[in-house]
């Protein structure tokens, strides 16, 4: 089992390596090993990282290099193995090696796609509408004390009505954890937080608290807004690699539901299929 798993871990790793040499070009990708002949590149070091969780992606190269090295010679030993004893042959590896290449086929069609249809233009468009958006709305400064029910909530209301610090009775109350500082939250913008949470913000005069308590599903809240700013407007610079990013998740969308449109399709309820097992 552990050679037929290393076999298809090597094929997706040979996967990515390809299309990293597509992108980078070889000459800019220096072999760092040789195993029975077979090379080991600096893409696949980078590959392999790309496949660590998501806490260790970001450690520096040179701190995971070693093992990620020696990671790549064990599959690459074990592979050879497994092809040796014609695992590369069974049903099991082939079916899988199926699977990887639908996946890859899709990553490269809608690549393709995307960076046929994307233009500056559109992502240019996309920051002038951002802009325009932007100039209408606000940032908020909040504080907030969460707790469990509704009637909890509605006795901190009745506290802060009689007198009571907002932020010391946050620190004492709050379930949060932003109970530490007095229950703030500090800025945020539009679609940051719960829905409920940023429309009862909106609301809210500045310098006043809820009079009634907001549902998330966190808990019960009760707000405090402190200040109001005009909303702070990145530079074209700065933004377009997160709006490129939004349209190509648009136009990668849009594209999967024209070909769902024009395909014939037939597919079971997992109804179905638990009934057709036990048949």
């Amino acid at each position: 089992m552990f050679l037929k798993r290393s076999v298809v871990l090597l094929a997706v790793l040979a996967a990515l390596l390809f299309l990293g040499h597509v992108a980078q070009g070889v000459e800019t990708d220096p072999v760092v090993a040789t195993v029975n002949n077979h090379e080991v590149r600096l893409s696949d070091v980078e590959n392999a990282r790309n496949l660590l969780p998501s806490k260790m992606q970001g450690a520096p190269l040179r701190d995971v290099y070693p093992v990620l090295m020696e990671s790549l010679i064990n599959s690459r030993l074990a592979a050879d193995k497994a092809v040796k004893l014609g695992f590369n042959e069974t049903p099991e590896y082939l079916h899988r090696m199926a699977r990887i290449s639908d996946q890859i086929l899709e990553r490269i069609l809608l690549a393709r796609h995307i960076e046929q249809s994307l233009t500056d233009a559109d992502i240019k468009k996309r920051y002038n509408q951002v802009v325009e958006r932007a100039k209408t709305q606000s940032e908020i400064h909040a504080r907030h004390i969460l707790v469990d029910s509704e009637d909890h909530a509605k006795a901190l209301i009745q506290r802060l009505k009689d007198g009571a610090d907002f932020s010391k009775l946050a620190s004492e109350q709050s379930q949060g954890p932003s109970k530490s500082n007095g229950g703030d939250l500090g800025w945020f913008g539009p679609g940051e937080m719960a829905q409920s949470f940023e429309e009862a913000a909106v609301a809210i005069p500045t310098g006043a608290f809820s009079e009634v308590p907001v549902q998330t599903q966190f808990g019960w809240h009760v707000i405090k807004v402190e200040e109001r700013r005009a909303m702070t407007i990145p530079s074209y610079q700065e933004a377009r690699e997160i709006l490129a990013n939004e349209l190509s998740g648009e136009l990668g969308q849009k594209f999967m539901e024209q070909l769902r449109a024009e395909a014939s399709i037939e597919k079971k309820s997992f109804e179905e299929v638990v009934k057709a097992l036990q048949n």
